[in-house]
């Protein structure tokens, strides 16, 4: 997550991007937390993508993400929204993998491939025993991934590909967008990634190249099931997508709900 201090501003950069706006998971993840009562704690909260909904839908939230200028920007999302809403609100900014709040909730969510950037096995480990230390016994714990497309994985070039046209910013800046794999490490399940932003300044129009470039660890259904019942929770399903489709080889995403035992 370190990679976002990288662009000045990132995060209203990152709330430009179509992809993320049209995202299907926030029905989901509202949806879900209408079916417990008491606080939700979410991993990797960024600029309160998913948080404010749920703060606005009732919901008493914990934010904590890695990021200062993420939470900077959903800082001053929450400023704008009534009181009520503002007070519904907790952020802190640390590490998904060793933060300890001292508190534990009735759900706890990652939503948005959290997971898939805690790319090593020590990692993992600490990332589920921290989770489970902050979900109260009969609690919940959801989480998406994307399924492994192994076909595109095994025809990842290395070339860069635009994912989002021109996006012009408040500020009168503009940006697009670009993507390439550079490499894919199968011993490791990780595919190395680049995402490149080329953000023009608003009085040349000058654009200025930004990559940011992380590991993506992708997972397997028995890797997923076996890491939760190592920390203690029972898996009660593994959606394909957030529509709550069942998990196939063709789906595209998976879904994970899990409670805490």
């Amino acid at each position: 997550m370190s990679s976002y201090e990288a662009i000045p501003d990132f995060g209203a950069i990152y709330d430009a991007v179509p992809l993320y706006a049209a995202r299907s998971d926030l029905l989901f993840y509202v949806g879900e937390a209408e079916k417990v009562r008491g606080t939700i704690l979410e991993l990797g909260c960024g600029t309160g993508r998913v948080l404010l909904p749920l703060a606005r839908a009732g919901h008493t939230v914990v934010g904590l993400d890695g990021s200062p200028q993420m939470l900077a920007r959903c800082k001053a999302k929450l400023r704008d929204e009534p009181k009520p809403v503002r007070d519904r609100v907790t952020l802190h900014e640390g590490d998904v993998c060793s933060f300890d709040l001292g508190d534990t909730h009735a759900l706890v969510i990652a939503p948005f491939r959290v997971v898939q950037h805690i790319s090593t096995i020590d990692d993992q480990l600490r990332f589920f025993d921290a989770v489970a230390r902050h979900v109260a016994v009969g609690g919940r714990f959801i989480f998406d991934v994307f399924n492994p497309n192994f076909a595109a994985l095994v025809a990842a070039d290395g070339r860069e590909r635009e994912d989002t046209s021109e996006q012009q910013l408040p500020d009168g800046r503009s940006f697009r967008r670009s993507y390439r794999v550079s490499r894919v490490r199968w011993v490791d399940q990780v595919s190395e990634v680049e995402l490149i932003y080329y953000v023009s300044d608003s009085r040349t129009g000058t654009p200025k190249r930004h990559a940011q470039s992380f590991d993506m660890r992708w997972y397997l259904r028995a890797e997923l099931l076996h890491l939760l019942a190592r920390s203690g929770f029972r898996v009660d399903a593994i959606y394909g997508d957030f529509d709550r489709s069942p998990l196939t080889d063709k789906s595209p995403e998976q879904v994970v709900c899990a409670t805490r035992q």
